[in-house]
């Protein structure tokens, strides 16, 4: 279960009883020492440091006498009592090494933006789709820039992330776009105007949603899943489930639909989810994860906490991800053991992808100090490229979770849904 934190309401009559039962152990120590130092006066002249109101001080004066002759034995308690306190509970009142906000925040922003002009398409693509989750409205003219890019799947994620960020000033690239040579471009563009206020693409993905194009299929599944229940959309769920139920339909499009349902919260997809889940291909299970979180409850946390026990890492992590705090000691132990994940046939993408992951999920589980680990991630360049984007997109959930004080889509016993 998830770990327990002690709030401060619950810290201050703990205070209390502690400095009380302090005070009465410290005050009976004092009053033996000072009889002992009395008796004895010479015997044990460190006495003095601890006992400034012995008897007699005029004829027999302490080691200390000078510093300490104004010291009274009760305020002398009273400074003990808190240096004390201030050292049992510092944490309360004192910084804790969080990093702040703001810095979390620029840096996460920083480095995301030194990542969209790099070479690699892919980066640039996976850029683009944290950016969009960013809730800066300053990394909106970079997105737009992106409409440009000489490489469709990168203007394809840009022109979702414009719709996403709902950037008016992008509408007039947007419509050119909808002409692109590129079909899925045409797909992204048509999904950015109507998250816009357009209403003339109702029927935009129709002849896509059943065709035999796998991919193009896909994404238009998952786009109209995106676009949620509006006006123009009040029969996404019965198109998703012609497309779901097609004769012969390929288990990619089936399970894109799928996640696609659960995002508009159609509950009657948690089974096939469910059955998503027990597949025996990695790709698969993590797809439906992410179906999974959409619909939430107790059904799909029991779920999860079989999928964190998976033999296949990448899925394992991924679990942990989806049960943020909820998940246990053991679990967080091992997303930080799996940073230094190596592939065991030596292959640097599968040891890339888990270490990645294991990012990913540092920031749905982890504590300030795994915060601090991400913080630098970001800025360490002679780390692979993926991890510090893995390591920005961590940071947007973990603020996210601050916003919204909860870390967690599954929480039992309560059904929670995706906002």
């Amino acid at each position: 279960m998830a770990r327990a934190r002690i709030t401060m309401a619950r810290k201050v009559p703990l205070i209390i009883v502690t400095v009380h039962a302090f005070y009465r152990l410290l005050s009976f120590a004092l009053s033996g020492l000072k009889m002992f130092a009395c008796l004895l006066p010479r015997a044990l002249p460190w006495a003095d440091l601890f006992c400034p109101f012995r008897a007699n001080k005029e004829k027999n004066p302490p080691i200390l006498h000078r510093g300490l002759l104004m010291i009274t034995r009760e305020r002398l308690l009273i400074i003990l009592m808190v240096l004390f306190a201030l050292t049992a509970f510092g944490c309360s009142v004192l910084p804790t090494g969080r990093i702040p906000i703001e810095k979390l925040q620029q840096r996460t922003r920083r480095t995301l933006l030194i990542m969209l002009a790099e070479d690699d398409p892919l980066l640039r693509v996976h850029t683009l789709e944290s950016l969009a989750l960013l809730p800066d409205r300053n990394v909106i003219p970079a997105i737009r820039g992106s409409l440009n890019d000489p490489i469709p799947a990168v203007r394809f994620a840009a022109a979702v992330a414009v719709g996403d960020v709902r950037d008016s000033a992008s509408r007039d690239i947007l419509q050119r776009l909808v002409r692109d040579p590129n079909p899925s471009v045409q797909l992204a563009a048509g999904y950015a105007l109507e998250k816009l206020g357009d209403k003339h693409f109702a029927h935009w993905y129709d002849n896509i949603l059943f065709s035999r194009d796998t991919k193009l299929a896909g994404q238009a599944c998952m786009l109209i899943g995106k676009l949620g229940r509006t006006a123009v959309r009040k029969d996404s769920s019965v198109k998703l489930w012609r497309v779901l139920t097609q004769p012969d339909q390929s288990p990619a499009v089936q399970l894109q639909a799928a996640e696609a349902l659960a995002r508009l919260g159609d509950q009657k997809i948690l089974k096939r989810l469910l059955v998503f889940s027990s597949s025996l291909y990695a790709d698969d299970k993590l797809l439906a994860i992410v179906g999974l979180q959409h619909i939430g409850g107790r059904d799909v946390f029991a779920q999860m906490t079989v999928l964190a026990d998976d033999p296949q890492i990448e899925v394992k992590l991924s679990a942990i991800r989806a049960l943020g705090k909820l998940a246990e000691d053991k679990q967080v132990r091992f997303v930080r053991n799996s940073l230094k994940y190596k592939d065991p046939d030596g292959e640097s993408l599968t040891t890339q992808r888990v270490r990645s992951l294991a990012v990913l999920a540092l920031g749905s589980v982890g504590t300030d100090k795994d915060i601090k680990l991400l913080y630098n991630l970001m800025a360490d360049t002679a780390r692979n490229k993926y991890i510090r984007i893995a390591a920005a997109r961590a940071a947007i959930d973990y603020l996210k979770a601050i916003q919204t004080d909860s870390n967690n889509l599954m929480q039992p016993p309560k059904v929670r849904k995706t906002p």
